[in-house]
């Protein structure tokens, strides 16, 4: 079985490069797109890092990425793009503060039992209201400024009225959830190709807000795939109330990343102590944390 690991990531070369030595196996391949906005010099740093783990890696090239903004599933396809184009069976997108908590056995082993098309969180409007998100418009450059903010309270007075916009076809509804995702090849190419067929949908979603917990999660759903589609990204993620980003585990929580039977977690510190903590422990069964 050949993997793709899709990593998005933005900085901390140290963490990258540990990232990518857990995840070396044989028919294991790296694919990365770094933040244009990441200076020259933690750029090459990264390429370091992660050269020094001998694992066949492939970058990108880079472009500026936004929070909230459709350049985070721009360069997503791009991934998904190059990973296909060299034969890959699973894609599996992580960032650069993830880590695995299982060893690529296990990972393997899910793949391969499962008979699904995917691992992705797929909730519908009732479950995640996501809708604020793409009624209104939403600029991508505007994203957490004076300005953008003003747009959105606009529009906000102007949805009251019922003016709202309109899924484009062939869409009847959005889907919602976790960025982060595990999909089969031929889930990946039927994404690829509906983008091409229907570049209405792909405009569309350039004009909303945060479209990388919208964007795969609706497409998936409008296709063949999902009833084959298990609605479970199998990522420990940790929300506390009011955040704008997950909860980063300490080595408190190491008994939890233990007994957890998701694949992947998310975030880590880029000191890298817990990271350590989990290899002793994948390493050596027999070792305990004192």
């Amino acid at each position: 079985m050949k993997i793709a690991y899709l990593i998005l990531a933005h900085a901390h070369p140290q963490q990258l490069g540990s990232l990518a030595a857990r995840l070396a196996a044989p028919g294991v391949h790296l694919y990365l797109h770094i933040d244009a906005n990441t200076p020259r010099e933690i750029f090459s740093a990264m390429q370091t890092a992660v050269a020094n783990t001998k694992l066949p890696a492939t970058w990108i090239q880079r472009q500026p990425c936004r929070w909230g903004g459709f350049s985070l599933v721009d360069a997503t396809l791009r991934l998904i793009r190059t990973a296909l184009d060299d034969g890959c069976d699973w894609l599996i997108l992580l960032s650069g503060q993830d880590y695995p908590l299982h060893p690529h056995t296990a990972i393997t082993e899910k793949l391969t039992q499962s008979g699904a098309a995917g691992f992705i969180d797929m909730r519908n409007l009732t479950q995640f209201d996501v809708r604020y998100r793409y009624e209104a418009f939403h600029c991508e450059r505007l994203n957490g400024n004076s300005a953008g903010r003003l747009l959105q309270k606009l529009q906000r007075t102007i949805n009251h009225y019922g003016l709202r916009r309109r899924l484009p076809h062939p869409l009847r509804e959005v889907h919602a959830g976790s960025q982060w995702w595990m999909l089969s090849a031929p889930a990946c190419r039927w994404l690829l190709d509906f983008c091409a067929a229907y570049p209405q949908v792909v405009r569309f979603f350039r004009r909303t807000l945060v479209p990388d917990e919208m964007f795969f999660q609706t497409l998936l759903w409008h296709s063949a795939f999902v009833d084959q589609l298990v609605a479970d990204p199998l990522r420990l993620i940790e929300w506390q109330d009011g955040a704008w980003s997950p909860r980063t585990f300490t080595e408190q929580d190491l008994a939890q990343l233990q007994a957890s039977p998701a694949l992947f977690a998310r975030k880590f510190s880029p000191d890298g102590k817990v990271a350590a903590l989990l290899d002793a422990i994948h390493d050596n069964p027999t070792h305990e944390h004192c």
